[in-house]
C-alpha cells in the first residue's frame, strides 16, 4: 500500500510554535517511512504534566484521517517489527487508549509469514471476575493506570519476542514499566519497542536499553519517525495560560439536527469487540468479514465526506469498517484526552465535542475535528455528511449523548452501530 498522507495547506510556522516557541523536528526512522515524515503536528494538552500533544495524521486518533493512511502506517511499522523479530512470530501488545488500533494493525502483519501475530492491548476498563491483572503506570498521562487483563496467558508463556506498540515514545518510561511487570511473570530474551514517533534523546535510549538489560533481556526499538521536541523555559506554564485565554471552539452545527439511525450488530461467535483479552488469526478473519458485511449494508457515502468514529479503546473494528467503505473514508475515535481546541490556521485541533463517556457516563470524553471548522483547511475539520459511531456501550442510553452531538454536526445522517460481542474463544 503506497498511500501517503493527504496534502494540507498550513501556515509555515504552526500556531503552537509561533505562540510558545515549542518546536518539533522529524525525520524518517525507517527506509519506508519517507511518505509519513510530515504526518505529525503540535497541539496543546490540558495536562499539568505536559504541554504538547503530538497530533498524528496516520494514527486514527484525535483527528479524522483517511483510513488508507492509517493502515499504510501500521503495515510499514509491522514490516519493521518483522525485521526486528528476525523470523520469529512475536506476541504484540498495544497501549491504551491511543495505540490500540495501531497495535492491531501492526500485529495483523507481524507474524513470520506476514500474517497476524497474537495480539492484546492494555485497558483502563474494569476487569471481569477471575481475570489476572497486570498493572503498571503511564506516568505522564492524564489517566496514569494501565492494565493487562488476562483470561489466558498461553502466548506469554512460550518466550517468543514481545512487541510493545505505542504511538509515541517520549522517554520510554511506560514501556520499561510494562516490561518490568511482564518480565517478572513471563521472562523472555527479546522486547521490541515499536512506535510511529520516537522522541527519545540518545541518552534516554541508552538508559532504556540498560534497564531492560538489567532484567537479562534485550530491547530493540523501531519507529517510522525520529523526532525531537524542544520546549523553551516556562513553556508548561505559558501553555496553561494560553489555553485559558483562547475562546471556546465547539465548531459549526447544523441548523437542524440530522436524523440518527441505530444499528444493532451481533458479532460472530468468538469475535470480541476489542482485543483487551486477546486476538488471533481466527478473530482477524472474522472481523474483516463482519465489517465488510456491515459496510455493504450501511447507506453512507464511500468518500472523504464520511467519518467512521470509534469509541476510545475500540479503534480497530471501526477502522476495518472504514476501510471496507473506501480508503478515503475518514477514521477517528472518541478519546479521554483533554486537549485544547482552537479554530485557527496552523493548529491541528480545530473543534471539539464533549459528552459523558459511554463506558459509565461518570467522566468526560471528547471528539476532535468532527464538527466543521469555521476556517477549513484540507484535512482540518472540513465537516461530514455521514458520521458513523461504532461502540460497544452497554445500551443505547449510554451512547445517546454522543449520538446527539454527532447529529448536530452531520450534514446528512448520523449512524450508531451498537456491537454485541460473540462468545469468547477458547484460546488465542
Amino acid at each position: 500500500m503506497n498511500t501517503v498522507p493527504e496534502a494540507r495547506k498550513v501556515s509555515t510556522v504552526g500556531f503552537v510554535t509561533g505562540r510558545l516557541g515549542i518546536t518539533l523536528a522529524v525525520r524518517p526512522g525507517s527506509a519506508g517511512a519517507e511518505p509519513f515524515a510530515d504526518a505529525v503536528e503540535i497541539g496543546l494538552r490540558r495536562n499539568p504534566k505536559r504541554a504538547q500533544l503530538l497530533v498524528s495524521r496516520v494514527l486514527g486518533k484525535h483527528v479524522p484521517v483517511p483510513v488508507a493512511n492509517v493502515r499504510a502506517a501500521a503495515e510499514e511499522l509491522g514490516r519493521c517489527v518483522r525485521t526486528a523479530c528476525a523470523g520469529r512470530t512475536p506476541v504484540v501488545v498495544g497501549f491504551a487508549e491511543t495505540a490500540t488500533g495501531l497495535g492491531h494493525g501492526v500485529a495483523a502483519v507481524s507474524a513470520a509469514d506476514g500474517g497476524p501475530a497474537p495480539y492484546l492491548h492494555t485497558t483502563r476498563r474494569p476487569a471481569p471476575p477471575g481475570a489476572r491483572v497486570v498493572r503498571f503506570a503511564e506516568e505522564h498521562s492524564h489517566a496514569v493506570d494501565q492494565s493487562l487483563v488476562l483470561l489466558d496467558d498461553a502466548d506469554l508463556r512460550d518466550g517468543r519476542p514481545l512487541v510493545l506498540v505505542d504511538d509515541e515514545l517520549t522517554t520510554g518510561t511506560t514501556a520499561v514499566n510494562a516490561i518490568r511487570a511482564l518480565h517478572a511473570s513471563w521472562p523472555r530474551e527479546l522486547y521490541v519497542l515499536a512506535s510511529l514517533l520516537d522522541c527519545r534523546g540518545e541518552q534516554r535510549r541508552v538508559e532504556v536499553t540498560a534497564a531492560v538489560r538489567d532484567l537479562g533481556a534485550t530491547a530493540l526499538s523501531v519507529a517510522l519517525l525520529d523526532g525531537r521536541v524542544e520546549l523553551p523555559p516556562g513553556a508548561l506554564a505559558q501553555a496553561r495560560d494560553l489555553a485559558e485565554s483562547l475562546p471556546a471552539a465547539a465548531g459549526g452545527r447544523q441548523a437542524e439536527p440530522a436524523p440518527v439511525r441505530w444499528h444493532d450488530l451481533e458479532l460472530p461467535a468468538g469475535l470480541p469487540a476489542t482485543a483487551r483479552h486477546g486476538w488471533g488469526r481466527a478473530q482477524e478473519r472474522a472481523a474483516a468479514g463482519a465489517m465488510a458485511a456491515l459496510a455493504a449494508s450501511l447507506p453512507v457515502g464511500r468518500d472523504h465526506r464520511t467519518l467512521v468514529l470509534g469509541d476510545e479503546e475500540l479503534m480497530y473494528l471501526p477502522q476495518l469498517l472504514a476501510a471496507a467503505l473506501g480508503g478515503e473514508v475518514r477514521s477517528s475515535t472518541t478519546t479521554r484526552t483533554p486537549a485544547v481546541a482552537h479554530d485557527a490556521p496552523g493548529y491541528p485541533l480545530r473543534t471539539v465535542l464533549a459528552f459523558p463517556a459511554t463506558e459509565d457516563g461518570n467522566r468526560p470524553a471528547y471528539a476532535y475535528n468532527v464538527a466543521a471548522s469555521g476556517h477549513p483547511e484540507p484535512g482540518n475539520a472540513p465537516g461530514f455528511d455521514d458520521i458513523v459511531l461504532v461502540t460497544d456501550a452497554r445500551d443505547r442510553p449510554h451512547a445517546a449523548a454522543v449520538a446527539a452531538e454527532l447529529s448536530s454536526c452531520a450534514a446528512g445522517r448520523a449512524h450508531v452501530v451498537m456491537l454485541r460481542a460473540g462468545e469468547r474463544r477458547a484460546a488465542w
